[in-house]
């Protein structure tokens, strides 16, 4: 699941619950919100910004050998001041 929100604990615990196993956000995160994804095996991945980001838990489960040569460029889409 992504959000644009903080990874506070109540939302942890929420995927948790529903069964999803990674969490990912743009936004930061709370120190309770990574404790408790540590102790249930959720994936939690936070500050997510372009090509970047911090695996906070769950680190296990991604692909660190992925080669980034491989991923296509964020396109940027520009409209003129006609529009």
């Amino acid at each position: 699941m992504y959000t644009t929100g903080r990874l506070t604990s109540e939302m942890v615990i929420k995927c948790a619950l529903m069964g999803i196993p990674v969490l990912a956000s743009r936004s930061g995160f709370t120190a309770w919100g990574v404790e408790i994804a540590k102790q249930v095996g959720l994936t939690l991945i936070g500050r997510m910004r372009g090509r970047r980001f911090m695996c906070l838990a769950g680190a296990d489960r991604l692909n660190w050998d992925a080669d980034p040569s491989a991923i296509a460029d964020d396109k940027v889409i520009r409209r003129s001041s006609d529009e």
